[in-house]
């Protein structure tokens, strides 16, 4: 079966997440790339030895070739450029957030309909061994009750034009790593908070630089998280159950980007350490809508689930915003 065919739309660091893994994998293989400069995009291309470079997202697109399209472009362009990709006829690898409300999400959904295509969000974490594994003992009983998940994700950025940071682009950090914590604590409890705390530190520009929330479910399970921009590289998640506690060291950005993932069962004061394997988790996620493409697989990472993830992402957003006493932020894509 030949490999599926993909282009990416941006020359964003981040492309590494499709590149390398589909140099090592039969199921991938990247044929294009895409800047708003032809010239970029030239020597974009030639440093990653990619065949087809193209000045223009619209080009890209246009070609027949490609079948699967990564969109790695800044938080407020992943719906246009999503549904522009989906309409012309590719499935669709598109990074966190995937859009920033749910009427976004929702036309993202009804694109993928039309077009009879898969679109994804890019949370490659959700696919490494290590989350997979501490999921199923979490809801396996081996904890007790679960009581508790606790989430920390922050680092230093520093970088004063960042799209990460400016408000019109959909910066923040609960969008850009709060995100993770939030989800991870949506996979233990297998549905949607019913309530929703937060509390944030905005900069000049209304943009949160430290964040703190607290998610409470339906079936008793509370969370709570913080991250921020303004910290030292910290990533930790705790599941507390009556029973035990689940520790997960470098669970967001483990080997080869930090350390080794570690699973860690506490009872009492006597630790357990599980074996877990240390995998390129971005490859894991380019395989996994692979084969949904090549062989009918379902994806890990449905659209229902991302559309749970943004109406709490919101929710917490507003919630923030309402107790610092600033107005709400209501982003919709030009397509939606």
């Amino acid at each position: 079966m030949e490999p599926v065919r993909w282009g990416i739309l941006s020359t964003a660091r981040i492309n590494h997440a499709v590149i390398v893994p589909a140099r090592e994998t039969e199921k991938a293989m990247v044929i294009a790339v895409a800047s708003r400069d032809l010239g970029r995009a030239e020597t974009y291309a030639r440093e990653q030895g990619i065949e087809r470079p193209y000045g223009s997202y619209e080009a890209l697109l246009a070609d027949d070739d490609v079948e699967a399209v990564y969109v790695s472009l800044p938080n407020a362009l992943h719906v246009p450029w999503s549904i522009k990709a989906l309409e012309a006829g590719k499935h669709v690898l598109c990074e966190k957030p995937l859009a920033l409300s749910v009427d976004d999400v929702d036309a993202i959904i009804a694109a993928a309909e039309r077009a009879g295509r898969i679109a994804v969000e890019g949370f490659m974490y959700l696919h490494h061994p290590q989350i997979l594994r501490a999921v199923e003992l979490a809801r396996s009983g081996a904890l007790g009750q679960l009581e508790l998940v606790n989430g920390s994700f922050s680092f230093f950025l520093t970088y004063p034009d960042d799209p990460r940071v400016d408000p019109t682009m959909g910066g923040g950090s609960l969008w850009d790593v709060g995100c993770y914590p939030v989800t991870f604590a949506r996979r233990i409890a297998a549905e949607l908070p019913d309530r929703v705390a937060a509390f944030a530190r905005f900069d000049e520009h209304d943009v949160d630089r430290t964040f703190i929330g607290q998610l409470r479910f339906p079936g008793g399970l509370l969370a709570q998280f913080d991250s921020g921009f303004a910290a030292p590289d910290r990533e930790r998640l705790e599941v507390v159950g009556s029973d035990a506690t689940l520790v997960l060291g470098s669970p967001f950005l483990p080997e080869p980007e930090g350390p080794p993932p570690t699973l860690t069962l506490w009872r009492g004061r006597d630790a357990t350490g599980i074996p877990v394997a240390s995998v390129d988790q971005y490859a894991a996620e380019v395989d996994d809508l692979s084969a949904a493409i090549l062989d009918g697989t379902t994806p890990r990472m449905g659209l229902d689930f991302s559309r749970g993830t943004i109406a709490t992402l919101v929710d917490l957003d507003d919630a923030a915003r309402i107790n610092a006493g600033l107005p709400l932020r209501r982003p919709t894509s030009e397509l939606a």
